[in-house]
C-alpha cells in the first residue's frame, strides 16, 4: 500500500496544478467551441446567402424567360394582326377597284344608252323638223324627260329641241342639218 500512499501524496501535491490545467483546457475547449459555432454560423449564413442568390438568379432567369416568351408572343400576335390588316386592306382595295370598274362599266353602258337615245331622239326630230307644224316638235321634248333617269346626257338634248322650233320658223330644211351635226360631234365627247 505504500505505492498507493505515495500516489496520494503526489496527487494532493499536484492536485491544484492539475485542476488549473483542467480549467485552462476547459476554457480553451469552450473558446474553440464558440469559434467553431461562429464559423458554422458564418458558413450557414454564406450557404443561405448563396442559396438565396441562386434562388434570386433562378427567379430572375424565370422572369427573363417569361418576359422573352411574352415578347415573342406579342411579336407573333402583332405580326399576325399586321398580316390580317394587310389582307383586309388588300380586300378593301380589291373591292374598291371592282366597284370602280363596275361603276365605269355601268357609266359607259349608260352613256352608250344615252347616246343611242339621243340619236333616236335626233332621228325622230328630223322628220318633225321637215313638217311645218310646231306642235309635234313640242311634244318630242316633253317625251325626253322620261329618258333622263337613264342617263345624265339626256338633259342636253332637251335644250336642242327648244332651239329647233326657233330655227324651223326661219328655214325648216336648214334647221334639220345643223341639228344632226352637233349631235354627232357631242357623241364622241361623251365617250
Amino acid at each position: 500500500m505504500s505505492i498507493f500512499d505515495r500516489a496520494k501524496k503526489i496527487w494532493k501535491k499536484n492536485a491544484a496544478d492539475v485542476q488549473k490545467t483542467v480549467d485552462a483546457i476547459a476554457k480553451d475547449v469552450a473558446a474553440e467551441a464558440a469559434d467553431v459555432a461562429k464559423d458554422v454560423a458564418k458558413q450557414a449564413t454564406k450557404v443561405a446567402q448563396t442559396a438565396g442568390k441562386q434562388v434570386g438568379r433562378t427567379v430572375k432567369d424565370a422572369e427573363k424567360a417569361v418576359a422573352s416568351t411574352a415578347k415573342k408572343v406579342e411579336k407573333k400576335v402583332t405580326a399576325t394582326a399586321k398580316s390580317v390588316e394587310k389582307k383586309a386592306t388588300a380586300a378593301v382595295k380589291t373591292a374598291s377597284k371592282a366597284t370602280q370598274s363596275a361603276t365605269k362599266t355601268a357609266a359607259k353602258t349608260v352613256t352608250k344608252a344615252a347616246d343611242a337615245v339621243e340619236k333616236k331622239v335626233s332621228a325622230a326630230t328630223k322628220p318633225a323638223a321637215k313638217k311645218p307644224a310646231a306642235k309635234p316638235a313640242a311634244k318630242k321634248p316633253a317625251a325626253k324627260p322620261a329618258a333622263k333617269p337613264a342617263a345624265k346626257p339626256a338633259a342636253k338634248p332637251a335644250a336642242k329641241p327648244a332651239a329647233k322650233p326657233v330655227a324651223k320658223k326661219a328655214a325648216p330644211k336648214a334647221a334639220a342639218k345643223p341639228a344632226a351635226k352637233p349631235a354627232a360631234k357631242k357623241a364622241p365627247v361623251k365617250k
